[in-house]
């Protein structure tokens, strides 16, 4: 009786590890695919200011946006934040305009809100 009491209980332990492992795993999966997204994402940024299309408006102090894209299997909620720099006005007649950008993705695992950031520092062309 009392050697089936203990199997039973390693049984019941090697089993939680088996489903704590995979709830692991599965967050790895989503910040992985997380991260991918968002370097996606600013590789298309950098690519519009490389090529003088605007990210942001002239005149706009900040830009923020936000939609609704699937990540995996999961709904998220993804958010772009542009805010030109502030540069003294000596070195600002020899640089071009440098934007601050910031990408959110935001989603739920389980009861827990998750999200992974990426910032960067753009320069736009004169």
């Amino acid at each position: 009786m009392i050697a089936v009491s203990i199997l039973s209980i390693g049984i019941v332990v090697v089993l939680r590890s088996f489903l704590t492992t995979q709830e692991v795993l599965e967050t790895a999966v989503n910040r992985l695919s997380a991260i991918r997204f968002l370097e996606e994402k600013m590789g298309e940024l950098e690519e519009m200011a490389a090529e003088n299309k605007e990210i942001i408006a002239e005149d706009s102090p900040r830009e923020t946006k936000e939609e609704e894209v699937a990540l995996g299997s999961r709904q998220a909620i993804f958010r772009t934040e542009i805010a030109p720099l502030e540069i003294a006005a000596e070195e600002e007649t020899k640089k071009s305009p440098i934007d601050e950008v910031t990408l959110t993705l935001s989603w739920k695992e389980g009861n827990k809100d998750k999200d992974e950031v990426l910032v960067a520092y753009v320069e736009r062309k004169k």
